[in-house]
């Protein structure tokens, strides 16, 4: 199944450098940068990104350069995805979601140190002014970069040379971050905020929204679980659900093409939507990983209840870390019908 790499938070910082006149490598356990003349380290940046720059234009404003980084769950070996379609159709969603009047402009495919998943040039306005943004999204090694380049459309030329060269120059670190635990709060509250950013990148005919975030811990087995509750804005969300549970439940039996082309022409018709809804089920949960993984105890299953427009509770879709952890990382294939089936758990 196909779904889009959450951009995740929360990587150290390091400290700002002494010297803006000298190019200057920094060097994170994270990345390392080569820093052009004349830009300095920012001493905040927007919502989403870790680390930022900025020089100061001749004819007035400011160039910036933010990224953000992340460390994947990919195994040795693996390789990042041959077909980035949808990815690109959920990215440039999501900018025309904040950026109303954004506008794709043809813009140049910078050289890098990995594989470009994403590489986009818009036309925006930002705080009132009109700025030229380009968007490079690349998996080096296990380590996913955000690229946001910006400067005025006017003076884009002036700085290109510069984004190019530091874009090049950014690489992993050589050593992953160290790992810090984080409070259930810290998760809860970080996932609120960032997850509906995901879901307004959804069709309209999938438009839902983020009904509530909770941590728990099951009563029986002591195992902690993640639960995000999604209200899907769509009359037949009830139909979608109960045709996915029942053609997961005879796929996972291990039934033949015949015995679910025997089922009820009203499962069939809703399931024609089940491929579609499990894909954005997958996706939330997919950015949800980030966010908890590091919380202390472990959380060790994502639980996602499904609510109509109107908030009444339809069911729920279950998924355990290990399960979760073989999707996310490619270890089973969709040709694995069977054994994907039942990694899914209805209520």
């Amino acid at each position: 199944m196909k779904r889009l790499r959450a951009i995740l938070v929360g990587i150290i910082l390091i400290a700002a450098f002494p010297d803006a006149n000298a190019q200057q490598v920094l060097k994170d356990k994270a990345y390392q940068i080569s820093i052009a003349s004349g830009w300095t380290r920012t001493e905040s940046v927007p919502q989403g990104l870790d680390v930022g720059f900025r020089k100061p234009l001749p004819q007035g404003g400011w160039a910036t350069f933010y990224f953000h980084h992340e460390v994947m769950p990919l195994e040795p070996g693996e390789q990042p995805p041959s077909d980035t379609s949808d990815m690109k159709r959920q990215f440039a969603a999501m900018v025309r979601n904040q950026y109303p009047d954004a506008r794709s402009v043809a813009g140049e495919v910078p050289k890098v140190s990995g594989k470009i998943l994403v590489n986009a040039t818009y036309e925006l306005t930002h705080g009132g002014t009109r700025l030229r943004r380009r968007y490079t999204y690349f998996l080096a090694e296990k380590t996913a970069f955000v690229v946001q380049c910006s400067a005025s459309p006017t003076q884009w030329a002036d700085v290109l040379t510069d984004f190019d060269a530091m874009l090049a120059s950014l690489r992993p670190g050589g050593s992953a971050p160290e790992a810090k635990t984080r409070s259930d709060d810290s998760a809860e509250e970080d996932l609120r905020r960032n997850l509906p950013t995901l879901l307004d990148s959804f069709p309209s005919q999938w438009s839902c929204s983020l009904s509530d975030v909770t941590i728990t811990r099951a009563s029986l087995d002591g195992k902690r679980t993640l639960e995000v509750a999604l209200s899907f804005d769509r009359p037949n969300i009830g139909d979608i659900y109960k045709a996915t549970r029942t053609v997961f439940g005879v796929i996972k039996a291990g039934k033949t093409d015949a015995d679910l082309n025997s089922l009820p022409a009203e499962i069939q018709r809703a399931a024609f939507n089940s491929g579609e809804f499990i894909k954005y089920v997958g996706q939330v949960w997919g950015l949800a990983w980030g966010y908890v993984a590091n919380c202390n105890p472990p959380i060790e299953g994502y639980r996602l209840p499904i609510l109509d427009s109107k908030g009444k509770r339809i069911g729920s879709v279950s998924i355990s870390r290990e399960d979760g952890s073989a999707i996310l990382t490619g270890k089973v294939s969709a040709s694995e019908v069977q054994r994907v089936a039942g990694m899914y758990v209805f209520e």
